[in-house]
């Protein structure tokens, strides 16, 4: 399952102070460029100190590059909200 995939390759690369992972596949049901898996579409929160000093632009390529290997079994979007904890509490 793409959501337990996405999860588990978050939690072995980063040390998440919180981690949602949203599936959200059921809003693009039936439009054009969705597989109709149920585990399409994703929406990613993930809080670490890890992305201190990176670039927003940075730091969603490094999760898109992790996920690569998902997008070739069917994961076809992410949605990404990525924070340190400074970040987030502000």
């Amino acid at each position: 399952m793409i959501e337990t995939q996405l999860k588990d390759i978050l939690e072995n690369n980063f040390n998440c102070k919180q981690l949602i992972v949203e599936n959200q596949s059921h809003l693009h049901e039936g439009h054009a460029s969705s597989p109709n898996s149920g585990q399409s579409h994703f929406h990613i929160t993930v809080v670490s100190d890890d992305f201190e000093g990176q670039s927003r632009i940075a730091r969603h390529q490094f999760i898109n590059t992790l996920a690569l290997p998902l997008f070739e079994k069917g994961l076809h979007a992410l949605s990404l909200s990525l924070f340190t904890q400074k970040e987030y509490k502000t």
